[in-house]
């Protein structure tokens, strides 16, 4: 007789991302020769964690003296940080368009989990990438949600706007709303990347939908810093400052890779409100979310990240050591690209990023057979393997 209650009755998959990185790390501690190319951590050349240097100074400087519990909404000099970095030069027209909600989180991750709680009511379906991050699927199932995919890709190779369409009118006349996920740039699993024209098509897209039913977009943006395509740029910010959409925009933030912060569990979530009352609700909702899953935020990084964002000297050293990340990343995947296509390995398009998606015809079982010689990679679905640029 289990004592575990029915709607927790699971446990993760021997093919979660962290599992199989576990798994190469016991192997790797037997002495083995291991390759791991499976979890999304940035390792340099030499071998050792990625890091953005300033923010690691920062962190030793200013963690000891920021232990105090914060807000359950965060740091607010961090909120603006994060606000003015992920805007950029837009940051003064989204603050003239929208009433801005901001609220820190426990990692990407959190920002992802808390949007699917207090935006979708139990048992209603969020739609999701065909080829994902495959974590969306279980942070859904927790928050008791069903899921729906549309294709990422159509036959052009660019974004499935058909299918997103369907689903979402799909969800419309389920429910009555619908909640969108959108992971770009350097899509994980994939590193594909939407263009300018993508942007402006989604975007009309989206309006046209969101004048029909409730619609909620949330825009995992995990990777924005590190879109490096060759005479293009990271587009949703000209779409977020064309005018208020008729869909509520969501916006998921990540410190882990951005900044080497891993395992301290920074990120945040923005909502970007039509009225002070929509962002009034949203505040008490996730406020209430937060409070009662895991009490308050990470407080000590957000200090230190709130150091190094608030000051003008550091901006030009601190985009130098991200793009010194980038490019490193970007001399990896080229590398890699050359060799498969040579070999004519199939896989997903790939713009930039931290990983690259190859077509199988039975990822599970290719997945146990490179284990066996100490490989260690990331059955996605049935047919796609990730491999991690690490």
């Amino acid at each position: 007789m289990s004592h575990i209650a029915k709607r927790s009755a699971a446990a993760m998959s021997k093919t979660d991302i962290t599992a199989i990185a576990v798994f190469a790390k016991e192997d790797a501690a037997k002495g083995n020769k291991v390759i791991n190319a499976s979890i999304g951590t940035f390792y340099d050349d030499d071998h050792k964690l990625g890091e953005v240097p300033l923010i690691k100074k920062a962190l030793s400087e200013y963690i000891p003296s920021s232990l105090g519990y914060p807000s359950v909404y965060g740091d607010p000099s961090y909120l603006a940080g994060v606000k003015a970095f992920m805007f950029g030069d837009k940051a003064k027209e989204i603050d003239s368009l929208y009433k801005v909600f901001g609220g820190a989180t426990i990692g990407g991750t959190g920002a992802v989990s808390i949007a699917f709680n207090i935006f979708n009511e139990a048992d209603e379906s969020v739609i999701l990438p065909s080829v994902m991050w495959t974590n969306y699927m279980l942070i859904a199932k927790k928050a008791g949600l069903n899921y729906k995919k549309y294709q990422v890709f159509d036959e052009n190779d660019r974004l499935n706007l058909k299918d997103i369409e369907a689903k979402v009118n799909e969800s419309f006349a389920e429910s009555g709303s619908a909640f969108l996920v959108i992971n770009d740039p350097c899509q994980n699993p994939t590193g594909y990347c939407m263009d300018e024209d993508e942007y402006e098509e989604l975007f009309a897209l989206l309006n046209k939908l969101g004048s029909k039913g409730k619609l909620t977009v949330l825009f995992d943006v995990a990777y924005s810093a590190f879109y490096a395509v060759p005479g293009h740029h990271f587009a949703l910010n000209d779409e977020l400052v064309k005018g208020k959409p008729s869909f509520l925009p969501l916006i998921g933030f990540s410190c882990s890779k951005l900044f080497g912060m891993y395992g301290l569990r920074v990120g945040a979530l923005f909502a970007l409100c039509q009225d002070e009352d929509e962002k009034k609700a949203i505040a008490g909702s996730f406020g209430a979310e937060a409070r009662g899953t895991y009490s308050v935020p990470v407080g000590a990084p957000q200090a230190a990240i709130a150091k190094v964002l608030a000051d003008p000297a550091c901006q030009e050293e601190l985009w130098s050591e991200i793009k010194k990340n980038t490019d490193c990343l970007a001399k990896r995947s080229k590398g890699f690209l050359e060799l498969i296509d040579e070999l004519g390995i199939k896989h997903y398009p790939y713009k930039s990023g931290f990983f690259i998606t190859i077509k199988v015809n039975d990822a599970f079982g290719l997945h146990q057979k490179l284990m066996a010689k100490h490989m260690y990679v990331v059955p996605m679905d049935e047919t796609s393997v990730r491999i991690a640029l690490n």
